[in-house]
């Protein structure tokens, strides 16, 4: 008769190889320090003009990028959504989107009132009749911007960020090039009052401060 439990794994060994998936999916802690900045929520987002900062040369992994400045960039605001890509195109240079509201979307805690949504690089949102405001002013004060983190520790900042926290970013938007290889391009709005296709902040990202941590 054939030994049904020949091939059951002993709980000690289970327990071991559980524990090593759990350790191996964590990931390295981002190093940051304490940050006594507020987090303000209710301002605009900041942007100003660098015409003087040059291009320069990105390479998160195994691709090499050329990134162009073409403003500089402070954004205080309530994540609406967080999602991660692995597989798409922009995946290598930029692992996260964040989908922020500010200001009077804030203010008014209008956001709450709408359902978010994130999927193909895209943010979506839906409320009911009674919402007092259109699509516009939505628009206006909320954005989905494509994240890359200047280095590794933001990387791994990143991943700790939750949806329905308060962020502040600084960095830079960005025209991004790919150096070598197949073309690839990504350029970034320089408008809050722009929708559709094109309206995406792509977002060089070189400080997070998040839950009273700064991260560069």
């Amino acid at each position: 008769m054939p030994n049904k439990h020949k091939n059951k794994i002993s709980q000690p060994a289970l327990l071991s190889v559980i524990l090593l998936l759990v350790f191996a999916g964590c990931g390295p802690r981002p190093q940051g320090t304490t940050s006594s900045q507020a987090i303000e929520v209710n301002r605009e987002p900041e942007q100003y003009p660098v015409d003087d900062v040059p291009e320069f040369l990105f390479q998160p992994h195994k691709n090499k990028y050329l990134i162009k400045p073409r403003a500089e960039y402070f954004l205080d605001g309530v994540v609406l959504g967080k999602e991660k890509y692995v597989y798409d195109r922009g995946a290598d240079i930029a692992p996260y989107d964040l989908a922020i509201a500010w200001n009077k979307l804030v203010i008014t805690k209008l956001y709450k009132q709408l359902k978010w949504s994130q999927e193909g690089r895209w943010y979506l949102w839906r409320y009911n009749e009674d919402f007092p405001f259109d699509n516009a002013f939505v628009a206006r004060y909320s954005a989905n911007n494509h994240i890359i983190p200047a280095n590794s520790n933001l990387r791994a900042a990143l991943g700790l960020v939750r949806e329905g926290d308060n962020i502040g970013l600084s960095g830079y938007l960005v025209y991004v090039r790919q150096a070598e290889g197949e073309e690839f391009t990504w350029n970034s709005s320089l408008s809050r009052e722009d929708e559709g296709g094109g309206s995406c902040e792509v977002f060089y990202v070189t400080e997070i401060r998040y839950n009273g941590m700064s991260y560069k």
